[in-house]
């Protein structure tokens, strides 16, 4: 309350000191920031509205300029906007010096500078008083065996191994799909010998797709028959793919198209009928891949 009173009072004498100094019926007002809870880094902003008596103008080149303006402050901005013939001035400042405790200080001198009829005339503007403080301050009180400076805690380390161990298995469970496809769909005809008899079959078959009938038919049919007689372990004649489908259940599907093709070879080798059309080279080709699909075990 004191200070506020003593501020009053200062107020009141700088503004007879303007009245005999200054332009006359020249009003200044002024708008403060709060008194208090400011540290380094903070910014206070003072908002003056001048209203100048007749005859009378704000000399701009006559401001302070921008920088640091005491001990405390630094005047970062110094806006003018004029309207209707009041002068508004909007001062920022920042905090950018803190002392050891909390500490009342006062803003930046500052004086409205007008120009009336050739003179420079400065008005000055009563400082505010406001509190600022450090960051930390360095006595604290129930510190209950702190000491004012403590070494940082050293981060835990995150347990990472039960993670890779998931992604490990997630990865091989989501490689045995891709690896299993890679087999069913890669050409090992080609990029290997055959070994299975009835992949040799569709090989030699596939090998000679183009040519025409007199070599597809026959060596195509050959191999059929050899295919049949090494899977079924005996000489394979027509009527008796019994004898392969007792060894090996899995050509069971396939028992009465291997059949029908042994009697096509029976009519070209023995029938004298001829060769087949040669559109049916192509069901000839479907019913060996079928058979290399179950002796590889697929289907």
């Amino acid at each position: 309350m004191k200070r506020r009173l003593a501020l009053m009072a200062s107020s009141l004498v700088a503004c007879l000191a303007l009245a005999a100094d200054g332009p006359e019926e020249t009003r200044i007002t002024v708008r403060e920031p709060l008194p208090y809870g400011h540290q380094i880094g903070d910014t206070l902003v003072r908002e003056l509205e001048v209203t100048p008596s007749s005859g009378a103008r704000l000399a701009e080149k006559a401001l302070p300029r921008i920088g640091r303006a005491n001990t405390w402050f630094d005047l970062r901005s110094i806006d003018v906007q004029r309207a209707r013939g009041v002068v508004r001035l909007r001062l920022e400042y920042q905090v950018i010096n803190v002392p050891d405790a909390v500490r009342t200080v006062s803003t930046p001198a500052f004086a409205v500078p007008l120009e009336s009829a050739g003179r420079l005339v400065r008005l000055p503007v009563n400082p505010v008083f406001v509190t600022i403080a450090p960051m930390t301050v360095g006595t604290v009180l129930g510190r209950d065996r702190l000491v004012d400076v403590q070494e940082d805690e050293p981060a835990p380390l995150v347990d990472t191994e039960r993670s890779w161990e998931r992604i490990r298995i997630a990865g091989l469970l989501a490689l045995l799909p891709l690896l299993a496809l890679a087999y069913c769909w890669t050409p090992w005809e080609r990029l290997l010998r055959p070994a299975r008899p009835f992949a040799r079959a569709l090989h030699e078959a596939q090998r000679l797709r183009s040519a025409p009938d007199e070599a597809f038919w026959p060596q195509a049919l050959r191999a059929l028959h050899r295919a049949l007689d090494l899977t079924a372990g005996a000489t394979v004649f027509p009527g008796e793919c019994h004898r392969l489908t007792r060894r090996h259940p899995g050509f069971g599907r396939l028992e009465a198209d291997l059949a029908a093709w042994l009697e096509v070879s029976r009519g070209v080798f023995f029938g004298g009928i001829g060769f087949p059309e040669a559109a049916r080279r192509q069901d000839l080709l479907r019913v060996l891949g079928e058979a290399r699909s179950v002796e590889r075990g697929i289907q």
